[in-house]
């Protein structure tokens, strides 16, 4: 286990959590200690009470009517509000951000679960939780090819302005992320969001928390456990508006993700691989059963032809002068020689479309690759998964 100690993440002087958040975050804390309230019974009483707190301070009978006699005689304070207050407390102390369900700041996309996380601990810009994102997840044992094509995948979506979520497992995942960088990444853990799993990938989640963020459902602390992760795939599901699978064998997590996605309603991706090995036994048979087919990851065009320019004159102007390294406004405009209202508005612009991308401390950067759009050519038929076929191209 790595402890906030000893992640090598530089620790910023941050400000107390604002005093709500840290209040609904203990009500939550508390609530979930209480017996008999697990993720499906807390989501009713917020959902009946209008918040954590609110449902923690509610008439006693009403309390009882809905949580249960053993959760309203435990109501008291007592050991499991102690215990909420002193992780609050070193959360505050170590820079982790929480994020309440039914409080201003939680993902929307998570309340299209049946039970949602109560709370998510998280580290990073949690702005990016808010925005669908695009999964890119797959096989541990990925092959070179496996690795390459997650990457590249990583690079264009993160060209794109997309999040790329996944789950910062070694293989797959571990390529796609880095490909995002310094783009928009988010990595949901199966461990406590202070616990690098596996610790090889720890230069990695050091570049995450600077660039994205790092988000679990787990307290800090909690070391990663083999059935946390098909409990942590729902959330990257969720996030997500596509979730495209690179290599999966026939009993792949990675495929779990792929149907709790279907359930949500999200579109599924694969790409294909070689039919005599078995990392992508699951991902051709995605295919076979109407998923989109990825064929071209765009970074090839992108290679040879340069990502198309901005078509004002103005922003193609201050586009050149903005370098790969992250600067301020300021400095854009002292390079440009504009005013910098201006400039501001035109890097709000250039950020929308993707073109920039913006760092934990306020400047901006070129985003690698710029920006591009996604083409989806519908085929005909519908498919027995659920979406419909598509043949996907993410070019740039």
């Amino acid at each position: 286990m790595v402890t906030p100690r000893d992640t090598g993440v530089t620790e910023r002087r941050r400000p107390a959590l604002p005093r709500e958040v840290a209040a609904q975050a203990a009500a939550a804390l508390t609530l979930r200690g209480l017996p008999g309230v697990g993720p499906v019974r807390f989501r009713e009483l917020v959902d009946r009470f209008g918040g954590p707190r609110e449902a923690l301070a509610a008439n006693p009978a009403d309390f009882a009517g809905m949580a249960g006699r053993r959760a309203e005689e435990n109501r008291v304070p007592g050991v499991p509000a102690r215990h909420a207050r002193e992780m609050v407390e070193r959360c505050a102390d170590t820079g982790i951000a929480l994020l309440v369900y039914g409080t201003d700041g939680y993902p929307p996309a998570l309340n299209d679960l049946n039970a949602p996380p109560s709370l998510l601990y998280a580290r990073g810009r949690t702005e990016l939780l808010r925005e669908p994102g695009v999964a890119v997840v797959g096989s541990r044992r990925a092959t070179a090819y496996g690795r390459r094509i997650a990457a590249q995948l990583g690079a264009s979506l993160a060209g794109q302005g997309r999040c790329v979520v996944s789950g910062m497992a070694m293989g797959v995942d571990a390529a796609a992320h880095r490909g995002a960088l310094p783009g928009p990444t988010a990595a949901v853990l199966g461990s406590g969001v202070d616990v690098v799993s596996p610790p090889r990938n720890g230069a990695l989640y050091r570049d995450i928390v600077e660039c994205g963020v790092v988000v679990s459902e787990y307290a800090p602390g909690v070391e990663a456990e083999p059935h946390h992760f098909p409990v942590r795939n729902r959330i990257i599901a969720a996030l997500a508006r596509d979730v495209v699978i690179v290599e999966a064998s026939r009993r792949s997590g990675a495929l779990i993700t792929a149907g709790l996605a279907l359930d949500l309603g999200r579109e599924v991706h694969a790409v294909p691989g070689p039919i005599d090995r078995p990392t992508s036994e699951g991902t051709n048979r995605l295919i076979a059963d109407g998923a989109g087919v990825i064929v071209d990851t765009g970074l090839q065009d992108a290679a040879l032809h340069g990502a198309p320019p901005p078509v004002e004159p103005e922003l193609r102007e201050l586009l050149a002068v903005i370098p790969a390294a992250p600067v301020t406004v300021e400095e854009v405009a002292l390079a440009a020689d504009l005013p910098v209202t201006e400039v501001a508005t035109s890097v709000t612009v250039l950020e929308l479309r993707g073109y920039l991308t913006p760092t934990r401390d306020g400047r901006v950067m070129r985003t690698p690759g710029q920006a591009g759009m996604v083409v989806r050519e519908k085929q005909r038929g519908a498919s027995p998964l659920g979406n419909e076929m598509y043949t996907t191209h993410y070019k740039m």
